[in-house]
């Protein structure tokens, strides 16, 4: 038997390799693409039944962020502790301050909120645009960062916010639970690494979730079971 040639088995690999590509082409054409939504939104962490969930945000540095979860109470409380501006300190992370400023109308709002900056960075504040939207069976609300013509006078060693977008998300899913979802993209302006403020992004949305289940079951305390149960059917 005569020895093999170096162009056999330059044939043979590029048959091999050739072959190889064909297998892969074939494979990918046979599964199913997953839909942009899931492509985009990756899955950092979990805890306590809620989920957070992260994306790169076109043209920023910072992560747009989503926590979902199905939490106790019923949707009217969770959208009323949203509306409920004045009292958003009492369970909002690091929420300094919050207030009306401005009616729009029965469904939108101008709001002013402080939040602690963690030191040496400067407290943070904003002036947003709040607005319901009713799309059964979920309710929406939108809250995005607006400059207003005539500002307010403020505290001046505050940072202003430059860009923040974000949505709370309710659904009533039985008589005791609703699924909540938030979703925000936030520039806290400064000087803030870009990095540390995406690695927050892990405990922040949580603290918000579990925070604003613990406002609706004191909300809920205070109001009379008949109340409660006239909302359910509403």
């Amino acid at each position: 038997m005569p020895p093999l040639s170096l162009n056999y088995f330059l044939i043979n690999m590029k048959f091999s390799i050739l072959s190889l590509l064909v297998f892969m082409l074939v494979a990918v054409s046979t599964c199913s693409p997953l839909s942009a939504e899931e492509e985009e939104w990756q899955h950092i962490y979990e805890s306590d039944g809620i989920d957070i969930c992260k994306r790169v945000a076109e043209g920023s540095k910072f992560f747009e962020f989503k926590a979902v979860g199905n939490l106790r109470g019923i949707m009217s409380e969770y959208v009323s502790a949203i509306l409920d501006t004045g009292e958003h300190p009492d369970w909002a992370p690091r929420c300094l301050e919050a207030r009306n400023v401005e009616k729009i109308n029965d469904q939108e709002f101008v709001i002013y909120a402080v939040y602690a900056g963690i030191w040496p960075t400067a407290d943070r504040d904003y002036f947003a645009r709040m607005s319901l939207t009713l799309d059964t069976p979920t309710v929406r609300v939108d809250i995005e960062r607006v400059e207003l013509p005539n500002t307010p006078p403020v505290a001046t060693d505050r940072v202003h916010i430059p860009y923040m977008k974000s949505c709370w998300i309710f659904e009533q899913i039985n008589q005791d639970f609703t699924r909540v979802e938030l979703r925000a993209h936030v520039d806290p302006g400064g000087w803030i690494p870009a990095w540390l403020v995406n690695w927050g992004y892990r405990t922040i949305p949580f603290q918000f979730l579990k925070n604003l289940e613990s406002q609706v079951d004191k909300r809920s305390n205070r109001t009379s079971p008949l109340a409660r149960s006239s909302a359910i059917t509403h």
